[in-house]
């Protein structure tokens, strides 16, 4: 079962991300295009979600069972979390992972922040476009598209 560890607001309001191919062609990008030189753009997949599709996306990945968001029922990440190092080495041991310490490719405390702010989260592209830059990703795809990435770098099992 994974639980969200929002609030109802992010849950159900619009947001936006950055994959980090699309970060990288935008700079390539920017670099090589000479009306663009000096100017500063925004930078997202060019599409927007909820949380909501997301928690289902990241359930299906993961072969968990999906529970939808339930404002009576409250999750505090980062306590439950503060004690789970030694989970994690047993995970990274078991499944013969990249060495990590949990602490180093985690942040529940900035997780729990972003996910309980009551801002919609959408940036424009508007103007990469209109300088030339269409470079776009699915964020629906591109989730399990680097999940299954981080599993062949040994870094999820």
């Amino acid at each position: 079962m994974y639980r969200y560890v929002g609030n109802r607001y992010s849950w159900e309001h619009f947001w936006d991300v950055s994959d980090a191919r699309v970060l990288a062609e935008q700079q390539i990008w920017a670099s090589v295009t000479d009306k663009a030189k000096n100017e500063a753009f925004n930078c997202t997949n060019g599409d927007v979600f909820t949380w909501k599709m997301i928690w289902r996306v990241l359930c299906d990945v993961f072969g968990v069972e999906f529970v939808p968001f339930d404002e009576k029922v409250k999750f505090d990440v980062v306590e439950f979390m503060k004690d789970k190092g030694e989970v994690w080495d047993r995970i990274v041991e078991e499944n013969g992972l990249y060495k990590t310490k949990m602490e180093e490719i985690t942040c529940f405390g900035a997780l729990d922040t972003v996910l309980k702010l009551e801002i919609q989260h959408v940036c424009s592209m508007n103007k990469s476009r209109e300088f030339g830059f269409h470079g776009y990703a699915n964020t629906l795809k591109s989730i399990p598209e680097w999940v299954q990435r981080f599993r062949q770098m040994k870094i999820l099992p």
